[in-house]
């Protein structure tokens, strides 16, 4: 499957951090992490008010880029069917975020996290939008730009027990970056958990809330660890047409190192032990 430019440069900046400078960038990474989940309950339960039990979620987080939300919302209120955003807020600056909601042409649920936790907070929204009756979840990312028609060709790709994403990867070797992109509906290994659509059960699972804090902003990653191994989930790609913004803010860039670490620790408790 061709790749436009900017996944293009993605694949190449990605292949050379990863091989470069992201040794000590994830072992920064890790600490950080571990200091940031310091005496975090992982198993808590979050409280949030989903507003319309009838329109699809649609969940993001927000950290950095507080300058796209407006256009974020936006752009789902434009979609061809009726959504509802569930955001979780990293930022700490609750009065700017409040401002954006308050101006959506959509119904807006927001949970303020006291620290920044990183995208691992939207699996606490998702848990929470399984345990409100709701059969399907759609994830998007702030830092992308899509069309109206986004989030229903997510959901035409939904299946029960399944996750898939438009960035499917299948696992060739031991290796986080020993990988090859899958074509839609082709089985996968890893999602990257932007432009994804998920069967909201695996949220509820009580093990995916375990996931380590050094790894814990790896959190795409291990949830599919957690949906593949543990739940018995498909995983495959698909063909929705969402476009990353790189605008130097990207957290992936920092990550491969960790990532290749939490490959290795999954594999040792029998995820794709040896990947072909």
């Amino acid at each position: 499957m061709s790749l436009s430019p900017v996944r293009q440069v993605r694949a190449a900046v990605g292949l050379r951090v990863a091989v470069g400078l992201s040794i000590p960038r994830g072992v920064r990474s890790m600490a950080r992490s571990i200091r940031r989940l310091r005496g975090w309950d992982r198993a808590q339960s979050i409280p949030i008010t989903i507003p319309d039990s009838g329109l699809v979620p649609v969940i993001f987080c927000t950290f950095k880029r507080l300058e796209r939300l407006s256009h974020t919302l936006d752009m789902l209120a434009a979609q061809d069917l009726a959504v509802q955003a569930l955001i979780w807020d990293n930022s700490g600056r609750a009065e700017i975020v409040a401002k954006a909601v308050a101006a959506a042409r959509i119904p807006v649920a927001v949970h303020h996290s006291n620290r920044n936790i990183g995208g691992f907070g939207r699996f606490y929204l998702a848990r929470a939008a399984a345990e409100n009756g709701h059969q399907a979840v759609v994830f998007v990312d702030d830092d992308q730009e899509f069309g109206s028609g986004a989030v229903r060709e997510l959901l035409s790709a939904y299946k029960p027990s399944s996750i898939s994403s438009a960035w499917a990867f299948r696992f060739t070797g031991k290796h986080y970056y020993t990988r090859e992109r899958c074509a839609s509906e082709e089985a996968a290994h890893y999602l990257g958990t932007g432009a994804m659509v998920a069967d909201p059960a695996v949220f509820t699972d009580p093990r995916l809330f375990t996931c380590p804090r050094r790894f814990w902003f790896a959190e795409d990653l291990w949830l599919c660890f957690v949906a593949q191994h543990l739940n018995g989930y498909a995983l495959y790609g698909n063909s929705a047409s969402l476009e990353e913004v790189l605008d130097g803010r990207n957290q992936w860039m920092t990550l491969w190192w960790v990532k290749d670490r939490l490959r290795q620790y999954t594999a040792k408790r029998g995820w794709l032990r040896s990947a072909a």
